[in-house]
């Protein structure tokens, strides 16, 4: 993989409960999921409460996909329940119909009341992790294929993508720069320039903060893109550049990546694209010979791998 790719776009293996960071945030999503269901006045519950003995409750698949989650679940059982867990299976792994994913035991009603927290955590991140490995493996792609910061979950819906195959790109807005159209808009108004002038004086504020990790810029038009990496060599930052084709056609953007490979040695350079990008065109961005294609669609709009929970 290209060592920027791996740099600005990879970072999964940051996305483990091993991870102080990425531990808390999988504790503070289990206690939100908590509070919402207030489990403490299930009614239901109550009405049936008493004494009972430990129970045995399987995870089970009722569809074929990949599954993801289960690192995140095994943690927080452990971490916030009283419940044994034994996992049968691991992440990334593919499955199917009637295949058994962990296993629970103990106080049939504790298991109940986080019946639905363990589900949705289970669904929603197989099902990310699912239609990212099918978009992959269906179109044969050859461009590696990123998430956006569209999510729901944060950094879980990051690592799903990361189990079905995909990159993560930036976790936060603490990683690398990105300089986005509102950046270069809101930069132009203020100093009463045009784009072109905005994306010139961005670029010098870079090299004059002496960036040394690659940076990305969005650009939303072949002239912007030529403009910048022009201006990008002029200037000789010591930083790679990401240039973000931004809604551009196919043919645009192969036109525009051609035109600046022809222009200068860009070996520096790496190319992205994003937006209006879909399961039905997304063989079609393939072909352009891009480094890179986000998709928002990865994590915005997924649909949940069907997985229930059997007390036995």
């Amino acid at each position: 993989m290209n060592k920027i790719i791996n740099q600005y776009f990879n970072k999964g293996h940051y996305l483990t409960t091993k991870n102080k960071l990425y531990a808390q945030t999988c504790l503070d999503l289990f206690d939100f999921q908590i509070k919402n269901d207030l489990v403490e006045n299930d009614v239901t519950s109550k009405i049936i409460s008493g004494k009972y003995k430990d129970l045995k409750a399987n995870i089970i698949a009722k569809q074929s996909g990949v599954v993801a989650g289960i690192e995140e679940v095994i943690y927080l059982i452990n971490n916030k329940t009283n419940l044994k867990i034994k996992q049968n299976i691991k992440d990334g792994t593919k499955i199917k119909d009637k295949d058994l994913l962990l296993e629970l035991t103990g106080n049939p009603l504790e298991i109940l009341k986080y019946e639905r927290t363990i589900l949705n955590i289970l669904q929603r991140m197989s099902g990310i992790a699912t239609l990212t490995n099918s978009l992959i493996i269906k179109n044969n792609l050859k461009t590696p294929l990123a998430s956006t910061r569209k999510t729901l979950w944060g950094l879980l819906d990051k690592k799903a993508v990361f189990v079905g195959g995909g990159l993560t790109h930036r976790l936060s807005l603490s990683d690398e720069i990105l300089i986005k159209d509102n950046h270069i808009e809101l930069w132009a108004k203020k100093n009463k320039v045009s784009r072109l002038e905005s994306l010139k004086v961005i670029i010098e504020k870079i090299k004059n903060n002496s960036v040394k990790n690659p940076f990305e810029i969005e650009v939303e038009t072949e002239k912007e893109a030529i403009l910048l990496a022009n201006y990008y060599f002029e200037i000789n930052i010591l930083a790679s550049l990401i240039v973000m084709l931004d809604n551009f056609k196919p043919s645009d953007a192969l036109r525009t990546i051609k035109t600046i490979w022809e222009q200068k040695k860009v070996s520096k350079i790496v190319f992205e694209l994003s937006g209006g990008i879909n399961e039905s065109n997304i063989k079609d961005y393939d072909q352009v010979g891009a480094d890179v294609i986000s998709l928002g669609a990865l994590t915005h709009s997924p649909k949940a791998l069907d997985i229930s929970l059997d007390l036995k």
